[in-house]
């Protein structure tokens, strides 16, 4: 068996870089994640240290001029802000594609069960997932299993990305439900800027 290997989606944390770039590649714009080494903006949805959304919100102050699809990196567990207001923000700023990115899936064990018990899970982030498709949004889904990719598939979404460490069974299953998407399927990169 041909061992899978889904393409990374590249992630940049400036607009700009984003310019004169071919039609039809798809990019999460994340500007939290700058100065971020590899493996860590995984886990940047624990980061008390900045406020994700609102680098996002600042970023896109002067719209989406680039030609890439650019799905805005989103927070879903933001303290300060509704689904609702973010998403209102990211229309007006010509935004038409969104993922739940920070997010927690590269967390697992107790701290998981923590967060899913203070509404701060995966739970949330399907729950903003489903508002943007609703609202008419392009949607990619971080997922890290089956069970949360197949609720991201029934959302609406338009394509799965999966974390860089998944053994070959889930991959598998993934690509195989990514199908049912448009995009299909992407996993996060080794580091920022490099697809």
């Amino acid at each position: 068996m041909q061992p899978i290997s889904p393409p990374p989606i590249n992630i940049v944390t400036d607009l700009a870089t984003c310019s004169g770039e071919q039609r039809g590649s798809v990019t999460i714009y994340c500007p939290c994640c700058e100065g971020l080494d590899g493996g860590v903006f995984e886990s940047i949805a624990l980061l008390p240290i900045h406020d994700s959304n609102g680098l996002l919100l600042a970023g896109l102050r002067n719209g989406i001029t680039s030609q890439r699809q650019i799905f805005a990196g989103v927070l879903a567990h933001d303290p300060f802000r509704r689904h609702q207001d973010i998403l209102k923000a990211l229309k007006i700023a010509g935004c038409r594609g969104i993922v739940n990115f920070p997010s927690i899936t590269a967390i697992d064990g107790e701290m998981r069960a923590s967060l899913e018990e203070f509404g701060c899970g995966v739970k949330a982030e399907i729950e903003l997932l489903h508002a943007a498709v609703d609202q008419g949004f392009s949607a990619l889904a971080l997922v890290d299993d089956f069970a949360i990719a197949k609720e991201a598939v029934a959302a609406g979404v338009d394509g799965l990305v999966t974390a860089r460490r998944k053994d070959e069974r889930v991959l598998g299953e993934l690509s195989e439900l990514a199908q049912e998407t448009t995009l299909g399927l992407f996993r996060l990169p080794d580091a920022i800027g490099q697809a």
